[in-house]
């Protein structure tokens, strides 16, 4: 390395750190699409996790970058700490569109949000109860027994206490179970009668 002009190191590495950057998304990228398929959600929403990944590995790759031409870190540390400071205000402005965004991310890391669930969520006195149809990156849409569709928004959901129903506890699965067994048992009893 010693022979080689610093702009030519810098060359090397800079390819070095792409070549490793491209090697990553297509190691982790595997990973994470079985995570994602694991975690019951949309394709609609798989695809935006999997945006979201690219993004911020190609901030890390920019960042690299940026560091092996010797670009100014105050500037970085500037736009990091603008960084920090949105994420913060979204995490804690309680009717921020960020904080919407925010506590999608964060659903989409809960299990017992998965489409496709019974809740409760618990508003003081009141409460609303449904099934998720489906999880945007501003609100979740709930169907109640009544068949009338709620648009919940996100940061509400996660700071609100929700009760999520076991799945052996609904109520339509209870009723065809038990349907199930009433026509069978009805079933056996004709056949020992007719006997």
């Amino acid at each position: 390395m010693q022979h080689f002009s610093p702009t030519t190191v810098q060359l090397i590495i800079t390819v070095s750190v792409v070549i490793l950057y491209f090697i990553i998304s297509r190691r982790i990228a595997p990973v994470l699409y079985r995570f994602i398929a694991a975690s019951q959600l949309k394709a609609e929403m798989n695809k935006r996790a999997l945006v979201v990944f690219h993004i911020i590995l190609a901030l890390l790759l920019i960042v690299v970058l940026s560091i092996v031409w010797g670009v100014d870190i105050r500037g970085l540390l500037v736009l990091a700490s603008s960084m920090i400071a949105v994420v913060g205000v979204a995490l804690f402005a309680a009717w921020s569109l960020l904080s919407n965004i925010t506590a999608f991310f964060i659903l989409l890391g809960q299990k017992a949000f998965a489409e496709g669930m019974e809740v409760r969520v618990v508003d003081g006195g009141n409460f609303l109860e449904g099934r998720i149809i489906e999880i945007n990156l501003f609100s979740t849409v709930l169907r109640t027994k009544d068949n009338e569709l709620v648009v919940y928004p996100n940061n509400l959901l996660i700071s609100r206490p929700v009760v999520v129903f076991p799945k052996k506890s609904r109520k339509t699965v209870n009723h065809t179970v038990v349907e199930k067994a009433r026509r069978w048992r009805s079933k056996t009893l004709i056949g020992q009668r007719s006997e």
